[in-house]
């Protein structure tokens, strides 16, 4: 074994460039099973290209003493990253659109310099799952995009159609599903060309406008080219969702879900992934009265797959906390490996996201280390590499400290009192 480790690191020693090669020594590192084990993690154009218990000289310029840290995968977030900057203020807002909704891609607005995206980079997240807020029947296409430093970041989707499901729409939760299913029909039956011309079911009330680009996403559904993802909370819901899925024989992600747990078994059985965040326990609306922090544990038992995001507040900034959100689940009794993956491998799982949110040979280098345990918020990120760069961790919050605690010579009015 020794021996073919030696052979497998020979082309890189001889034909890579030491300046783009990294070594993280020592890391107690997150595998692919759920486990963290002592391990070197040699990393080469952007690719993890070997993951092993000591990796000796192979003239790596740069070398991350690890010792006694964590290194993770990049976290993967669902949120705003990027398209939003002030909730308040409608103009930084480009998560949202009254023109398309089922094929709405806000990714196309992503802005890399934003303040969130630094200071999330900051707390150890690699890539975003970017959630979006059309106005119309369809929310839009979540889509990912990596928030490396600088113009150029990679991207993959469309990844899921977003859609909601239950008391939002004020109208009989029955006449909703029908309303889907005479669209999917419609769709199933229509050409592309049908959308310029005429409105969906032409003679009825329809206020949404489907247009060429909104079918072409809703026959990708269609086609199983990506799931249907629908935001539902109540447990009556849930069990009529995951019907209709299956009589369309289309591909269901459930989003928030806060009663799922009273219908967990159900929704194993039907082999649904959650996405949801752990600590929404508290009922906002008659949809989710049976909301509980049990919810996660209860899915968890029956086998559900999950992923993790934070829905606490705060928008984009607090996107990263979404370490917070599995932290409280392992403190709830979800088991450590599981709650990590919902917050990095699951997310790419789910959504077949390629090449990330793993530790192992082949997958892109997005990596961090952390100085203690990853889910304690006490921790701090001290590096982020992404596709095998480390990043630049300067971030406003940052800034704003130095400048206000440490600039003695500046007025009180520009920094804070002692």
């Amino acid at each position: 074994m020794k021996l073919f480790k030696i052979l497998l690191l020979l082309p890189f020693i001889v034909f890579s460039d030491a300046d783009d090669m990294y070594v993280i020594k020592g890391g107690m590192t997150f595998l692919p099973d759920g486990s963290f084990a002592k391990k070197d993690i040699l990393v080469d154009e952007g690719q993890i290209i070997l993951v092993a218990d000591t990796i000796g000289d192979v003239g790596a310029e740069n070398i991350i003493d690890a010792e006694g840290k964590y290194v993770t995968p990049g976290l993967i977030v669902f949120s705003s990253l990027g398209l939003l900057e002030i909730g308040a203020l409608s103009q930084t807002n480009d998560t949202s659109s009254d023109i398309y909704n089922a094929g709405f891609d806000p990714s196309k607005a992503y802005n890399p310099f934003s303040q969130a995206v630094r200071l999330n980079r900051a707390k150890g997240v690699s890539s975003t799952v970017h959630v979006p807020g059309a106005s119309g029947y369809f929310s839009g296409l979540l889509t990912y995009t990596k928030i490396n430093d600088g113009y150029k970041q990679k991207k993959q989707g469309p990844l899921g159609l977003v859609t909601s499901y239950g008391e939002s729409y004020g109208d009989s939760r029955a006449a909703n599903l029908m309303f889907m299913e005479d669209l999917f029909d419609f769709v199933r039956s229509a050409n592309d060309g049908d959308a310029d011309e005429v409105q969906f079911i032409e003679g009825t009330n329809n206020e949404y406008k489907f247009t060429k680009r909104d079918l072409k996403a809703i026959r990708k559904v269609l086609n199983r080219e990506m799931p249907l993802v629908i935001q539902v909370s109540k447990a009556t819901d849930i069990l009529n969702v995951l019907k209709f899925a299956d009589n369309q024989e289309v591909d269901l992600v459930l989003w928030g879900a806060a009663e799922a747990h009273m219908v967990a078994d159900e929704i194993a059985r039907a082999g649904v992934p959650v996405i949801l965040d752990p600590l929404d326990n508290i009922p906002g609306s008659f949809d989710s009265l049976n909301a509980t922090y049990e919810n996660v544990i209860r899915l968890n038992e029956a086998g559900v797959e999950m992923a993790f995001y934070y829905a606490q507040g705060a928008g984009a900034h607090n996107a990263y906390l979404a370490t917070q959100s599995a932290g409280n689940s392992v403190a709830m009794g979800l088991d450590y490996g599981s709650a990590m993956k919902a917050i990095t491998s699951n997310p790419a799982e789910i959504f077949g996201l390629v090449g990330v949110g793993s530790i192992a040979p082949g997958f892109d280098a997005d990596l961090v280390v952390w100085d203690g345990d990853p889910l304690e918020l006490m921790s701090n990120v001290e590096n982020v590499l992404i596709d095998g760069m480390d990043q630049d961790l300067s971030n406003r919050y940052e800034e704003l400290t130095e400048r206000y605690t440490k600039e003695k010579e500046l007025p009180n009015s520009y920094r804070s009192r002692e």
